[in-house]
C-alpha cells in the first residue's frame, strides 16, 4: 500500500500578528495607532527609571496634552483631546483589554458594514462618551469636587461604541462566550451598559460614565442608520445630479401640473436616499419596503 504523509502548516502567532497590521484596513490603524501610543509612553517612562527621575511630571504633562477633562475652561484650550484621549492609554492591561475586545468585535463589525463606518463610530463613539462624561462632572453634585482635576484617556468609549452598533445592527446575532456558551451580541452590550451603570459608585466614575456614552452613541448610530438621518445630512447629494427616470406625464390626467411635478421630486429624492443607503449597508440592509420601491421604479 503507498503510503502519504501530510504536513501540517500553521502560521506561527508572529506570523498572524505581522500579517494583520500588513492589511493596513481602519481596524489595524486603530489598533496599531493605540499601541504605538502606549509604547512610545512606556519607553519614555523607561528613560525617566534609568536615569534616576521620577516619570510623574511627564506623565502629568501627557494627561494633560492628550487626556480630556472634565473641565471646560481647560477643555477650551485644549480641544484636541476630544479626539486623542481615545488613543492614550498608560496602564498596560487597559490598553490589552481595549485591543482585544476592539479586535474581536472590530472583525465582526467589518463582515457587514464599513472600514470608513468603524472609524467615524470609532472617533465619535469616543467623543459621544465625553460628553456624557463631562456633563455628568459638571452637573452632578457628587463630582463637582474632582471636576477640575480629572482627566479622561483610554479607547473604551469609542470601543463600547463599536460594540454597541454592531449589537443592535445585528440583533440576532451570536457569539462564543467562555463560562456563558453561544448568547446573543445584543445581549452582551445590554449587560455591559448595566455593569457600567451599577459601576458609577466604584473609584473610576468617569471611566463608566464615558463607556455609557459611547454605547448611547453607538445605538443613536444604528437608529439613524436604519432611518437614513445621516444620509439626509450628506453634504456630496447637495452636488449629486438627480437620476433620470423614463417618467411620463400625461396632459388632461386628474392631477395638476404642479402636484405632478411635486410628486416626481419626491419620487426622485427616495430614490436617491436608497441609492445612497446601499453604498453603506449594501443592498441586504435595505426594509423590504425599501426594497420594493426600488424595484417598481426600476421598471418605469
Amino acid at each position: 500500500m503507498q503510503g502519504y504523509s501530510f504536513q501540517h502548516q500553521s502560521s506561527s502567532p508572529w506570523k498572524k500578528f505581522t500579517a494583520f497590521f500588513r492589511r493596513r484596513d481602519a481596524l489595524s490603524i486603530l489598533i496599531f495607532i493605540n499601541i504605538a501610543v502606549w509604547v512610545i509612553i512606556s519607553l519614555i517612562r523607561v528613560v525617566f527609571t534609568l536615569s534616576g527621575e521620577s516619570s510623574f511630571a511627564f506623565l502629568n504633562g501627557i494627561l494633560s496634552f492628550l487626556g480630556a477633562p472634565a473641565s471646560l475652561p481647560a477643555l477650551a484650550t485644549s480641544f484636541w483631546t476630544l479626539i486623542t484621549y481615545s488613543f492614550v492609554h498608560i496602564d498596560f492591561l487597559h490598553l490589552l483589554f481595549n485591543m482585544l475586545w476592539l479586535y474581536w468585535i472590530g472583525k465582526i463589525f467589518m463582515e457587514y458594514l464599513s472600514q470608513r463606518q468603524l472609524i467615524w463610530i470609532y472617533i465619535l463613539g469616543g467623543v459621544g462618551g465625553y460628553l456624557v462624561y463631562m456633563l455628568s462632572f459638571n452637573l452632578f453634585p457628587g463630582l463637582l469636587h474632582i471636576a477640575p482635576n480629572s482627566r479622561l484617556i483610554g479607547a473604551s468609549a469609542a470601543v463600547m461604541a463599536i460594540v454597541t452598533a454592531i449589537a443592535f445592527y445585528l440583533p440576532k446575532f451570536r457569539i462564543n462566550l467562555l463560562f456563558f456558551g453561544r448568547i446573543r451580541l445584543i445581549h452582551l452590550a445590554i449587560a455591559l451598559f448595566v455593569l457600567d451603570f451599577l459601576m458609577i459608585s466604584s473609584n473610576n466614575p468617569g471611566g463608566h460614565l464615558s463607556h455609557i456614552g459611547g454605547c448611547i452613541f453607538g445605538y443613536l448610530y444604528i437608529v439613524s442608520l436604519r432611518k437614513g438621518w445621516f444620509l439626509k445630512l450628506n453634504p456630496k447629494r447637495l452636488f449629486k445630479p438627480k437620476p433620470k427616470f423614463n417618467i411620463k406625464y400625461r396632459p388632461g390626467s386628474e392631477k395638476a401640473e404642479e402636484e405632478y411635478f411635486e410628486d416626481k421630486k419626491r419620487m426622485e429624492e427616495e430614490i436617491d436616499r436608497i441609492l445612497d443607503k446601499i453604498k453603506i449597508t449594501g443592498y441586504n440592509g435595505l426594509t423590504a419596503k425599501e426594497k420594493e420601491t426600488l424595484f417598481k421604479y426600476s421598471k418605469k
